[in-house]
């Protein structure tokens, strides 16, 4: 289950799709695009060998397909035109190869050129296709993360193009029973906002996505939902028994294991969101965050309006998938798409980052691997140690 962790004012969220959904594009029909171009190739040849019929998106743009030459020409919404360069989320899939999905970096004033992109052979496996679409409405969504859990809890993932269609290629084992779920920043994170429904079961049989199909229904947000959440002690941990939680205009008061339920929470981009705890030991929470039905989990520290001493105020160690050495992984503070600090990891994978008060987008990237990110709100007087991250091979 997803959550988002909340000290003092400080919130820790996962984001798999770059805040789940990668850029936050402009709504409507006018929405800017630079062309980008690139060739995909099997990575199990010897030599350059190029594919045919591989499915390409690129940040929820129109689904292109490789010619015989391998080749691909995807006209990618981008948030503006102003020259810069950007993340965008690729995701290639055929049947018969391993989905791939990473982040590609593109100019947004003019045409790119990216490097190769290699799939790897997955013969005997399965693939999916299917569309995500908003309840009630139908719309498609665009730039969707559809998540399929594999055998041994394996995640495969993909994106939506803009008319709400998905492909996942290289399924393993190719037939079972499987979980699968999708998400997007402007849509709840459950399938059904009063149970707290995640995912939802998809039976596969060995075959292409012609054989293999699902639609996925998501709920906008301010959606109402059954919120469930916890407050503990942010130094030891403990359960904070008869705090007072308040999201928008709805609140609940935690039992003696800091649980709280609010049955109908508003959720959105900006809800309120206050706890009082029960003495003046401990600070209050008060901030602006997204509600979208994760489970809240919120620390609470003494009170203090002190800002922390340097050398830090958040701290944390990044992991590398199959590596025992954990050095050179970028971990960027970001304000919008502005960094306002950054660091490099030793051998040991840990970083610090002196920041003011405020929210921010903490991003870990290493060439090689795919890039994470968390959300952190950062309180006066809090020093948040423990933000961690864990990267895993790119495709």
């Amino acid at each position: 289950m997803k959550v988002r962790w909340l000290l003092v004012g400080v919130a820790v969220s996962s984001a798999a799709l770059s805040g789940c959904g990668g850029l936050k594009l402009p709504s409507g029909l006018n929405t800017p695009t630079v062309p980008v171009s690139g060739r995909v190739l099997d990575g199990s040849a010897l030599q350059d060998t190029p594919i045919a019929g591989v499915r390409i998106v690129i940040n929820g743009s129109a689904a292109a397909v490789t010619d015989a030459d391998g080749r691909f020409n995807v006209n990618a919404p981008v948030p503006t035109t102003t020259p810069q360069t950007i993340r965008a989320t690729l995701t290639a899939a055929k049947h018969g190869y391993v989905t791939y999905t990473d982040e590609v970096q593109i100019n947004t004033s003019g045409s790119n050129e990216l490097p190769p992109i290699y799939l790897v052979p997955a013969p005997q496996s399965s693939s999916l296709g299917g569309r995500v679409v908003e309840r009630g409405s139908g719309r498609p969504i665009a730039n969707a993360e559809v998540l399929l859990q594999v055998n041994g809890g394996t995640i495969q993932r993909g994106r939506t193009a803009s008319d709400g269609s998905f492909l996942l290629s290289g399924i393993m084992p190719p037939d079972g029973v499987f979980e699968i779920r999708a998400r997007h920043p402007n849509y709840l994170v459950m399938l059904d906002p009063q149970t707290g429904q995640l995912s939802r079961s998809v039976t596969l049989q060995q075959g292409d996505d012609r054989v293999n199909r699902v639609t996925i229904e998501l709920f906008p947000l301010g959606t109402l939902v059954r919120l469930t959440g916890t407050v503990l002690k942010s130094e030891t941990l403990e359960p904070v028994n008869g705090a007072t939680v308040r999201v928008g205009d709805k609140q609940a008061t935690t039992d003696s294991r800091g649980i709280f339920v609010i049955a109908e929470a508003p959720t959105g981009l900006q809800v309120p969101v206050q706890v009082t705890p029960p003495d003046t030991t401990l600070a209050p929470f008060s901030d602006t965050i997204t509600i979208n039905g994760e489970l809240l989990i919120i620390f609470l520290g003494a009170g203090s309006t002190a800002l922390p001493p340097l050398p830090f105020t958040v701290a944390g160690q990044v992991t590398l998938e199959g590596e025992t050495n954990y050095s050179g992984v970028r971990v960027e503070a970001l304000r919008g798409d502005t960094i306002v600090d950054a660091a490099i990891t030793g051998v040991d994978g840990r970083y610090t980052l002196w920041l003011p008060p405020g929210t921010y987008t903490l991003r870990a990237s290493l060439a090689g691997f795919q890039t994470v990110t968390q959300t952190v709100q950062l309180p006066p007087g809090v020093a948040v140690q423990g933000v961690n991250f864990t990267l895993r091979r790119s495709p």
